[in-house]
């Protein structure tokens, strides 16, 4: 009897690992049409000094069919992000192959220490005080990186940093001083 329960968990533990190495690390499975993507490393820097809680995109430098992704990443402490893919609230590390106009933001905590609960109980009045606070905040914050890396207007207009992502480990170091 106990050898029959001990193989029955045997099998109920190898289906559910199995089906892990078909569906993906998240356990869901990806759609048919999700682009086969690649490991994306990239580095931001200031000359020598790396830059943390910055975010990368990569835009398909081309429109249409497949290209409806997105991929993004935030720079750690050391100034590197690890690139991930989005699609129809989809995502897996990486990005797929192809050519890119890249883009770099910083990352404007406009929170003031104000949790969205906290947010969700003030008055108007409160509120506007807040918004003045977080104008304030906005006009005198020092970018850490040049606007021209930004996303705005026309993908082709986003920014001057273009990147062929091929199907292998790919790296990309983007010093934003060349930029200033």
């Amino acid at each position: 009897m106990r050898e029959i329960g001990m193989k029955r968990l045997i099998v109920l533990v190898l289906v559910f690992c199995g089906s892990g190495c078909f569906t993906g690390c998240s356990g869901e499975k990806l759609p048919s049409d999700f682009p086969r993507v690649f490991p994306m490393t990239v580095t931001v820097k200031d000359g020598t000094t790396p830059l943390s809680e910055v975010k990368v995109m990569f835009y398909p430098a081309t429109t249409g069919a497949g290209a409806s992704f997105a991929s993004s990443g935030t720079t750690d402490a050391n100034g590197v992000a690890q690139m991930k893919t989005s699609q129809g609230g989809f995502s897996k590390a990486g990005v797929p192959v192809g050519e890119f106009v890249v883009t770099v933001e910083d990352i404007i905590d406009l929170n003031m220490g104000i949790t969205a609960e906290e947010r969700s109980k003030m008055s108007i009045g409160e509120l506007n005080k807040l918004s003045q606070e977080q104008q304030k905040f906005r006009a005198s914050y020092k970018r850490k990186v040049p606007t021209v890396l930004c996303a705005t207007g026309k993908i082709e207009n986003r920014s001057p940093i273009r990147y062929s992502a091929s199907d292998g480990t790919n790296e990309l170091t983007i010093d934003v001083a060349k930029y200033k």
